[in-house]
């Protein structure tokens, strides 16, 4: 089990009851289920039902000596498993999505002449990125694994500028969300990528390049600012449009909304 599992699974088995975090940090190879449900306060066979969930899971085992599990009072002393002794208990709390730019829908009887625009993206942190590859790409987010040719990239990002909020694109990050790693460093990547955008899209756009580390793996970040509801961007003379997880060539009348200023997605 690689550490994205473990993670996942301590999520899942965390988010249903609270309490069964505080237990697992209480794990430690030395004391016994007595001496936890004694801390925690509560019934120990609920604590002995839960550590044996913990362990099920993988995500603790019994602490042994030649080859016999170790008791204490006649409860077994389990411990961490050595992958879940390196991670922080914050990365087992599920954080919540970054914020949409979406606006909140009007009142009932009022009306909106004109969507607001969106802003910008803001650089996920550490944990987020892990919760953002377990849930997949969105309209948001896209992954693209090391090694990508970069026009594939500046595709995508032409793409995300003709929409409301425009995008985040994970490079490093294999379609399935799992963390690879970056394959060059950010210095080297950013010179082709803003050559090929200026090459490649039209008007000319900016994007921002940052650089962020997740369990020991450096990833690149492309952030795409959102639609500035005045330019049309085109990719080698074609509109193109996000929606979902792909991208579209604008039909003729989403191209009529977009030179007028209106949002198509």
């Amino acid at each position: 089990m690689d550490l994205q599992e473990l993670i996942t699974r301590g999520r899942f088995i965390f988010a249903s009851a609270r309490e069964r975090l505080g237990l697992f940090a209480l794990v430690d190879g030395r004391r016994n289920a007595k001496e936890i449900a004694k801390s925690t306060k509560r019934h120990i066979n609920n604590v002995h039902r839960d550590l044996r969930l913990l362990a099920d899971s993988g995500l603790i085992e019994e602490k042994t000596k030649n080859g016999a599990a170790i008791t204490k009072d006649g409860c077994t002393v389990y411990q961490k498993v050595p992958l879940a002794r390196t991670i922080p208990l914050s990365y087992f709390t599920a954080p919540p999505r970054p914020l949409s730019s979406k606006s909140a829908p009007p009142r009932k009887g009022e009306t909106r002449t004109r969507a607001p625009r969106g802003k910008p993206l803001s650089v996920p942190s550490e944990n987020e990125i892990l919760d953002i590859c377990k849930k997949g790409e969105d309209q948001t987010i896209e992954f693209k694994a090391a090694g990508t040719e970069v026009r594939k990239i500046v595709r995508e990002i032409a793409a995300m500028l003709n929409t409301r909020e425009g995008g985040l694109i994970f490079y490093g990050v294999d379609d399935d969300g799992t963390i690879q790693g970056t394959d060059v460093a950010r210095q080297k990547f950013d010179q082709p990528l803003q050559n090929s955008i200026k090459t490649g899209i039209a008007p000319a756009a900016v994007v921002t390049l940052k650089s962020a580390h997740v369990i020991g793996s450096e990833l690149l970040i492309v952030i795409v600012s959102p639609w500035n509801r005045k330019e049309v961007y085109q990719f080698d003379e074609k509109v193109l449009i996000r929606k979902g997880t792909n991208v579209f060539g604008a039909k003729p009348e989403e191209m009529k909304k977009l030179h007028r200023g209106e949002y198509v997605i």
